[in-house]
């Protein structure tokens, strides 16, 4: 168990450059599309990741062939045949549902086990349902899996209104439309830079996609399959954002390189006002120091362009160090403050209201022995360990490893301190994770 446990000897600045790698968010649906050609597509700058490990588990289940030269993934889908997805390579991916709609669009069926993921809320499909019948799909859904058929007059054009801009239902049903008869408009689409960067794919795969990066989008659906790709998959917003709030709290300074200021807009004008000094050198490359006298702030997530919920638990730890009352309202999922617990532990003070936390500043944080229980709860630790005097255990790097490339590497680059993690500091901490569990 101990090759899953960390230990940070905190109290230390992050000095220099870190360098974001791929965007794992993007890069996963950018995988399921390739199931939309026929022959052998590229993913450049692919993060090495569980998650998209397991994506390419899945394809190459489907019948495909997957493999790494490099830094780029090479997905080929000629011999693709399989339909159907067990639980055991669902269950941790949530991601996997989105082999659901290019399934559909190029065999006419699908099968999948209801896909896992990280436990911070209930992520209902509905709206996926919902959309896919909608375009013609015929849906039957048990308490373990979806099907889905196309009729044999196809799956056609219409008009999708979503009654939420989810990102994945959204990702989803673009890659459904890409075989539909005529034009599907999708209504209260997600925004994300990530939806954007799939329809950017898809484009250079042949489609053709009106209101890119607006809640409309138009896709004209043609015959798949469609051409391989050669994409070079974007930067990883929420990696960025993240090290824009670990040097908020310990830089000096700290330049992240790939942290694209148009995708951190809100993120940096709510740390400007907690007391960071940022400057965008570059429209990628930004360099921020740490605030000296940092100030309380209230914050609410939302759909991109509000701020995301995948930052939320890494700003908390950032606001427990203020000095006043900062309060976060999360608005996208009902379980995110399962790091409240380990922030705690180390001498925050949060106390948390249904969907909002008050978090009243502390000045510093002590070192302790923690769990991360999803994998930016595990990120929002590891802040609170680097700025923490003394020594902190985290369990579950496991979690941390499903969503941030070579972290530790990183980190050791711009200054942060390992310590070998003893036999006994493992089970103590494994015990703590039973208790968290219980």
């Amino acid at each position: 168990m101990a090759h899953n446990v960390i230990s940070i000897e905190g109290g230390r600045d992050v000095v220099g450059d870190v360098y974001v790698s791929g965007s794992k968010n993007a890069g996963l649906p950018i995988m399921a599309a390739s199931i939309l050609a026929l022959g052998e597509s590229t993913l450049e700058r692919a993060p090495v990741l569980t998650d998209i490990e397991n994506l390419a588990n899945i394809l190459r289940y489907l019948g495909g062939t997957v493999t790494w030269r490099s830094n780029s993934l090479r997905i080929g889908t000629i011999h693709m045949e399989n339909r159907e997805l067990p639980a055991n390579l669902t269950r941790t991916l949530r991601a996997s549902i989105l082999a659901l709609g290019p399934l559909l669009a190029r065999f006419g069926h699908a099968k999948i086990s209801l896909p896992g993921g990280c436990r911070i809320g209930k992520r209902p499909i509905d709206e996926h349902i919902r959309g896919l019948e909608k375009l013609g799909a015929r849906i039957t859904l048990t308490q373990s899996s979806i099907e889905a058929r196309v009729p044999c007059t196809g799956l056609r054009g219409t008009i999708i209104q979503l009654g939420t801009p989810t990102v994945t239902g959204t990702m989803n049903l673009i890659l459904a439309a890409c075989g539909a008869r005529g034009v599907t408009h999708i209504r209260n689409a997600a925004r994300e830079p990530e939806v954007v960067d799939l329809c950017h794919c898809l484009i250079s795969m042949g489609m053709i996609i009106h209101g890119v990066g607006t809640d409309h989008l138009e896709i004209h659906g043609r015959d798949v399959p469609l051409r391989p790709y050669n994409y070079r998959v974007m930067d990883d917003r929420i990696e960025g954002g993240t090290f824009l709030i670990l040097g908020a709290m310990a830089g000096n300074p700290l330049r992240i390189h790939g942290c694209r200021e148009e995708h951190q807009t809100v993120l940096i004008e709510q740390l400007r006002t907690f007391g960071a000094h940022i400057t965008i050198e570059t429209p990628s490359i930004i360099m921020i120091t740490k605030a000296i006298n940092p100030k309380a702030i209230d914050i609410t997530t939302g759909p991109y362009p509000a701020l995301s919920t995948d930052l939320q638990p890494q700003l908390m730890t950032l606001l427990s160090i203020s000095q006043g009352v900062s309060q976060i309202h999360e608005t996208v999922f009902e379980r995110r403050f399962s790091h409240v617990a380990g922030l705690l532990a180390m001498g925050a003070k949060i106390q948390v209201v249904g969907q909002r936390a008050i978090v009243h500043g502390v000045g510093s944080l002590v070192a302790s022995t923690v769990a991360a229980t999803d994998l930016r709860a595990g990120a929002s630790l590891v802040i609170a360990a680097i700025s923490a005097e003394g020594i902190t255990t985290i369990q579950g790097l496991e979690h941390i490893d499903r969503g941030y490339e070579r972290l530790k590497d990183k980190l050791s680059r711009i200054g942060v301190v390992f310590r070998k993690v003893e036999d006994n500091a493992a089970m103590s901490v494994l015990n703590l994770a039973v208790a968290v569990k219980a």
